[in-house]
């Protein structure tokens, strides 16, 4: 398992944050750091993602400072030239896969099915993001994955639907190293500025969990 993305990943949460203006990107990084939690995804989705990855990077290099949405090798390249220290996919993507390893990039690839668990762990990967997870079933689903494939020990990061009510379903199941999710910074709280309340809502997910 990879001993960076497991250090990354000890306070069992994975925020992922769209950022749609780059005026909220220190201040977000901000309260997360302040509230307790050193790491974050950036799912490169708008035109602002990849500066935010950089300058999250430069301004706060105790984070571990990730980018999602890797749909294609292209996207992988831009991230790993942005800075990201790791990357995520919503899907099982062999050439994405093999060009992260190529790259030694620690990649977290998307799964579904337990075809694609088994796939994704053939090509080097025992830590896999499950999306959408609460569509698909969400802790039932991971609970049934158990018996099959604990004998290979994959963890997986839940997400989709994931928030603080619903999270310690998740949180219960050996086979889940994380949960992932918005909702730690949500569009309506950076719109407003509410940078205390995101800090607010860190810490108590981090309380929730311990």
């Amino acid at each position: 398992m990879n001993d960076f993305l497991v250090r990354a990943l000890q306070k069992k949460i994975l925020p992922a944050i769209v950022f749609h203006n780059e005026e909220n990107v220190l201040p977000v990084a901000e309260a997360f750091s302040n509230g307790g939690l050193r790491v974050i995804e950036i799912p490169v989705r708008t035109t602002v993602a990849l500066n935010a990855v950089s300058t999250i990077r430069k301004s706060f290099p105790e984070m571990f400072v990730g980018a999602g949405t890797l749909l294609t090798t292209i996207l992988l390249n831009d991230a790993i030239n942005a800075g990201a220290q790791f990357g995520l996919s919503s899907s099982l993507n062999n050439k994405v896969c093999n060009e992260a390893r190529q790259k030694k990039f620690p990649f977290i690839p998307g799964v579904m099915t337990p075809s694609e668990i088994e796939l994704a762990y053939e090509l080097g990967y025992d830590i896999q993001k499950l999306f959408p997870a609460s569509q698909i079933g969400g802790a039932s689903f991971l609970k049934a994955m158990l018996g099959p494939y604990d004998q290979l020990n994959i963890k997986f990061i839940p997400m989709g639907g994931i928030n603080v009510s619903n999270m310690h379903e998740y949180h219960q199941l050996k086979n889940v190293i994380a949960v992932g999710g918005s909702w730690l910074a949500s569009k309506q709280m950076m719109d407003e500025k509410n940078y205390k309340g995101i800090e607010e809502t860190v810490k108590h997910a981090l309380q929730a969990i311990q």
